[in-house]
């Protein structure tokens, strides 16, 4: 009966340590591009926080650091679509942002179309 109490003890203590740890799902990262004509494209870009900030499981760094990468990882797919653009300022469109896993991962949508030349 003493083993059986002890078992039953260890498998509750264990039960309740198990539900605070959460299983992160991995998301593929990178930039999805869509061409909607000459010079006009749809990007999405996903990418993963900073480590820090996930350890840390700060949801704010996390959703700033996640999306600041996912930026960075469109404007340099932008620049390889549009190599002559490179040294140029151009605008990136952000149509809708999603954050995944609480802020770990963070989604945009962001259009661009090449600026008519000024006359």
């Amino acid at each position: 009966m003493k083993i059986l109490k002890s078992i039953l003890v260890v498998s509750l203590a264990f039960t309740s340590c198990v539900h605070d740890v959460k299983e992160r799902v991995q998301t593929e990262t990178g930039v999805t591009v869509k061409t909607l004509g000459p010079h006009k494209y749809e990007l999405i870009a996903i990418a993963q926080a900073a480590s820090s900030a996930i350890e840390e499981n700060n949801t704010f760094k996390m959703q700033n650091t996640s999306c600041t990468a996912a930026k960075t990882l469109a404007a340099r797919k932008l620049e390889e679509l549009e190599p002559e653009q490179k040294n140029r300022q151009f605008f990136l469109e952000a149509k809708n942002t999603k954050y995944l896993e609480e802020g770990v991962y963070c989604e945009i949508t962001f259009l661009y179309e090449l600026p008519v030349p000024k006359k």
